[in-house]
């Protein structure tokens, strides 16, 4: 029934096609066909990079893009409970508005709260997702992800046919609180140059997962209440080859869902009200091209629709109720030229151009209009031991409002530069050195929302600087076939902190915030194959970070660690592929945090640790394959909370069954 909405997008697209668009792939270093893709290789770039390809996705068992991300060093994944629950992804614990998320290239936004969800992302068609912290060495991108103090990237799979015309597969995943999610994937050669995917799965759950509370002396069991999803979800893609060089692809996708928001548990009452609709959309249209030896074209048109309707029934409301609808729409351009006039040296010149309006039935809402102008300015010098980026953005930002005053206008330069040296010819050692300024625009929600909102807020700047050490190679003695390390220290200063603060009678948004973050990122992998058909691999991650507020020492938040930064957390994964069942352990874990500037053990989250395992197996039938995965969430049964008094699920299941043809 949801699928109907498409009817709105696929026209739009189709009228895209003559633009000129974006490239799905990455410019790596060991690749120069800029249609080519290739994993982010952590010990190659100057700036903190990882990623995981869809061998690792399958090989660990993951289900959820959460999953994947929060097994990376120095990246927080703020998770508000439930299966539906809000995740955003945060680098060193900038905010999640200092992280930009392209899908398939096209960054996203949210003009009105600045945070990406996440959880709106299936994990299902996703070949690669990547994310760099600082200045990527992917120069060939848009102005967006080039500003951006954090780069999420999430690149989907493309057909594959392999002497067929068509392939299909059917996924079915079943769990624990009555989770139901079918899945169906239809991919169509159509000529010689062009074919397409179309995309739906279905999810429905009512999300009542038990959890524990302490009440004094006593433990109380209860169960989580109003965390019921109903979501769908449809993609459709169109790849074509345009010309004897150029790329042609078009997207459009559509989500539509109702879920409770299960609320904070106060007082140890678990009960809510709050309700969430949510209808989003994209179209777009994009075109990469060789334009002879030296330049390469890469340019997007991009539209973007999301509405909320959030009802709250309470007797706080004058009328016993709270009904507020939002609706957000964004028209975007990128394009992005690089010239590469040697072997060793290449430039490229990005920009960004997008329009954002904000509409909502609330009181005094202004009904903003943004229109923002980024360009970007790269040259990276590129040798077998050395690779130097250096990169320039410009922004430009205007607004207009309906009603009151609109937000003066900002105008901001960031420069960074990144630097990565092979240290001996022989052995693979890279010491490598970043820094970069980036910052964020006040959210709509910042400026306009009602009487807290600042229309003089300046943006939230950002410097940051790192120093590391990488080493990979396959070492001479020993079972291991291939190993990793990489080292990062790094120190990070925000000024102008987008804060909210009490006046008189109510909170008001203000620049009153400075907070300075010193941390070490350490990571590992490692490679054995140990006989015929046998191979494990072993990762770990580890983050220590001091973050602090240091606005002023007469506070009594003065040198405290900031909201929900762990000092110490990090990650760990083993799997073992074989002949008979593949098997996958992963662990995620985190020291104490405080859910508010002010250190005291009433604001205190306890740390926690929790473990998964995965059971998997594959049949490889005549003409069909199936693979058989089960899991157990939470192993050990950890009751934690990631956001304080939003519980976490303890011990459940899930099994998956995928039929591809």
């Amino acid at each position: 029934m949801h699928l109907k909405y498409l009817g709105i997008l696929l026209p739009a697209a189709a009228a895209l096609c003559v633009l000129h668009g974006e490239c799905h792939a990455q410019d790596t270093l060991a690749v120069s066909k800029i249609t080519a893709s290739a994993a982010v290789a952590p010990v190659l770039q100057s700036a903190p990079a990882q990623s995981a390809d869809r061998a690792d996705i399958e090989r660990l068992g993951m289900q959820e893009l959460h999953e994947a991300l929060r097994g990376f060093a120095g990246v927080s994944i703020r998770d508000y409970g439930g299966i539906g629950g809000v995740k955003t992804v945060s680098v060193r614990n900038l905010g999640a508005q200092h992280t930009a998320v392209a899908y398939d290239g096209i960054a996203m936004s949210n003009a009105q709260s600045g945070q990406i969800d996440i959880s709106r992302f299936s994990l299902d068609n996703v070949d690669q997702v990547s994310i760099v912290i600082g200045q990527s060495d992917d120069i060939f991108q848009c102005a967006r992800m080039l500003s951006s103090a954090g780069a999420l990237n999430i690149k989907t799979l493309k057909p594959r046919f392999e002497g067929k015309r068509t392939n299909f597969n059917a996924q079915m995943k079943a769990g624990s609180f009555k989770t139901f999610n079918p899945s169906l994937l239809l991919e169509r050669k159509i000529g010689r140059n062009w074919s397409a995917s179309a995309t739906c799965d279905w999810l429905k759950t009512d999300g009542t997962y038990p959890f524990d509370i302490k009440n004094g002396s006593t433990v109380e069991h209860l169960r989580r209440l109003n965390s019921d999803v109903d979501r769908l979800r449809a993609e459709l893609n169109i790849f074509g080859n345009v010309g004897k060089n150029g790329e042609l692809d078009i997207k459009a996708n559509w989500l539509s869902g109702e879920r409770g928001l299960p609320g904070s548990v106060k007082l140890y009452n678990p009960k809510a009200n709050e309700r969430l609709w949510d209808r989003s959309g994209l179209a777009s249209a994009a075109y990469t091209a060789e334009l002879g030896a030296k330049w390469s074209l890469k340019s997007s048109l991009n539209y973007s629709y999301s509405w909320n309707r959030y009802l709250d029934i309470s007797e706080i409301y004058a009328g016993g109720k709270e009904d507020d609808n939002y609706t957000q729409r964004e028209l975007s351009a990128s394009a992005t030229v690089l010239f590469k006039p040697t072997s060793k040296v290449r430039f490229s010149l990005a920009e960004d151009l997008s329009c954002n309006t904000l509409d909502s039935n609330i009181p005094e809402c202004a009904f903003p209009e943004r229109y923002s102008s980024l360009t970007a300015l790269a040259g990276q010098w590129r040798s077998e031991r050395l690779t130097a980026t250096a990169t320039l953005t410009g922004t430009l930002i205007t607004e207009r409002v309906k009603f009151g005053d609109a937000a003066p206008d900002r105008k901001h330069l960031s420069p960074s530069v990144s630097v990565s040296y092979k240290l001996f010819k022989e052995a693979n050692f890279r010491l490598r050195a970043s820094y970069k300024n980036s910052f964020r625009v006040p959210t709509f929600n910042d400026l306009y929302y009602m009487r807290t909102g600042n229309r003089n807020l300046r943006p939230e700047k950002a410097h940051q600087f790192n120093l590391g050490l990488t080493w990979s190679g396959a070492p001479a003695k020993g079972p291991l076939s291939y190993a990793r390390f990489t080292a990062d220290g790094y120190y990070n200063y925000v000024k102008d902190k987008i804060v909210a603060r009490p006046t008189l009678f109510i909170w008001k948004m203000m620049n009153v915030g400075r907070v300075q973050m010193v941390g070490t990122d350490l990571s590992a992998e490692a490679r054995a194959d140990i006989a015929a058909g046998q191979s494990m691999v072993a990762s770990g991650t580890y983050s220590y970070q001091y973050a602090v507020d240091i606005t002023d020492p007469e506070s009594k938040t003065y040198r405290h660690q900031i909201p929900y930064t762990p000092r110490h957390s990090g990650s760990a994964a083993f799997s073992w592929q074989n002949p008979w069942v593949n098997a996958a352990l992963t662990l995620a874990a985190s020291g104490k945090r405080y859910a508010l500037p002010q250190n005291i053990d009433t604001n205190r989250i306890d740390g926690y640790c929790e473990l998964n395992l995965s059971l998997s197996h594959d049949f490889d039938l005549k003409r069909v394959k199936l693979h058989l995965q089960g899991e157990i969430l939470n192993l050990t049964d950890c009751q934690y909370a990631v956001i304080q008094y939003y519980p976490m699920p303890g011990r459940s299941f899930r099994i998956n069954l995928k039929i591809t043809i």
